[in-house]
């Protein structure tokens, strides 16, 4: 479970989640190493160690920090959330029970997405079984040792937006399977999720920083170098103009937005990735 500067409900997420696996590595990624203070119940709890790091190292970085510690103990599977991820009652027997299934080549295993903050399922969602899918976002989904072995990590070069686009893909490339498990949910809050009005209908504005903005515009670019407009990149296009239709009419602090985001697609441009 990756943290920085967690919520007092990331509390309740790791109880959820100590309810599906007796190990739970914790990469605090708070520059004052609060994950500590807030889950200060489990400071003895065996099954929880924490691993801090130095200041925020990053999505892919803290993510990384935890599958290799995983790794090196000899699991053969890691499990990976965020701290705005909710974990429902029985989720890793149906993704290792989806991973059996799919025979040698399953790579990333993930559950079906439900949108915590009003329950919504987008339609790519819905269903039951399992089905291909080329990206899968990296919270709440099952990693095996032999993939990463063979493709490696997180890049950790992204730091943090499209970090589990670029994992995807190259295990896509590689030969594996990525695969969409129905048959269980993860809660997920997507950014600092706020209701707002538009045109008369009820929205929900993600809110991202402008360094997210930045790293978003740039990173987008840089996969598209990597891998070309596939349908991921289709689909991408596709949800992002509705959201800076959001950024643009309702949200905050546009005019840094705006600069940031004009900032990464130049870094983009020039394959500025550091």
């Amino acid at each position: 479970m990756l943290t920085f500067h967690p919520p007092a409900e990331t509390e309740g997420n790791l109880v959820a989640l100590l309810g599906e696996v007796d190990r739970v590595f914790v990469v605090d990624n708070s520059p004052d190493g609060s994950a500590r203070e807030v889950l200060s119940r489990f400071g003895d709890d065996p099954r929880v160690t924490f691993l801090t790091q130095d200041g925020n190292v990053g999505v892919a970085a803290g993510f990384n920090a935890g599958m290799r510690r995983a790794l090196t103990e000899g699991y053969d599977f890691v499990w990976i959330f965020d701290q705005d991820s909710t974990v429902t009652p029985g989720m890793l027997e149906v993704l290792l029970s989806v991973h059996g299934a799919a025979g040698p080549r399953a790579g990333i295993v993930g559950p079906a997405l439900r949108a915590e903050e009003t329950g919504f399922m987008y339609n790519a969602e819905r269903g039951s079984g399992w089905a291909p899918r080329e990206v899968l976002i990296s919270s709440g989904a099952l990693f095996p040792r032999g993939m990463l072995e063979e493709i490696g990590l997180h890049d950790e070069s992204l730091f943090i937006d499209y970090v589990d686009h670029d994992i995807s893909l190259r295990a896509r490339r590689a030969g594996w399977v990525n695969l969409k498990a129905f048959d269980t949910v993860l809660d997920h809050r997507f950014g600092a999720s706020q209701e707002a009005r538009l045109f008369g209908r009820r929205v929900y504005l993600s809110n991202y920083s402008p360094m997210r903005q930045y790293y978003m515009s740039r990173n987008r670019l840089l996969l598209l170098r990597r891998f070309g407009p596939g349908p991921w990149f289709r689909e991408d296009v596709a949800y992002n103009l509705k959201a800076w239709i959001k950024v643009l009419l309702c949200e905050r602090d546009r005019p840094q937005k705006i600069a940031a985001a004009m900032r990464g697609t130049r870094d983009g441009i020039s394959n500025k990735a550091s």
